[in-house]
């Protein structure tokens, strides 16, 4: 796919998705951001508790990145 076309698709597609969030209800909008978060807690926890249990991953980083 045209990668130019593409990027057009997606700016359309946020504004139109920010329009929707515009006019939605309030409380609508707030719980739905505070179950993202809840759920992207959730998972990083759950990813950090099966990286724990993993026999296969080890403790130590293999590439240290610094950052600038």
């Amino acid at each position: 796919m045209n990668p130019h076309l593409l990027a057009a698709m997606g700016r359309e597609r946020r504004r139109a998705l920010k329009e929707d969030f515009a006019a939605g209800d309030v409380l609508g909008n707030g719980l739905r951001i505070s179950a993202a978060r809840v759920l992207r807690a959730a998972g990083e926890g759950l990813f950090r508790l099966g990286m724990a249990l993993d026999e296969r991953v080890t403790g130590e980083p293999i590439v240290e990145t610094h950052i600038v």
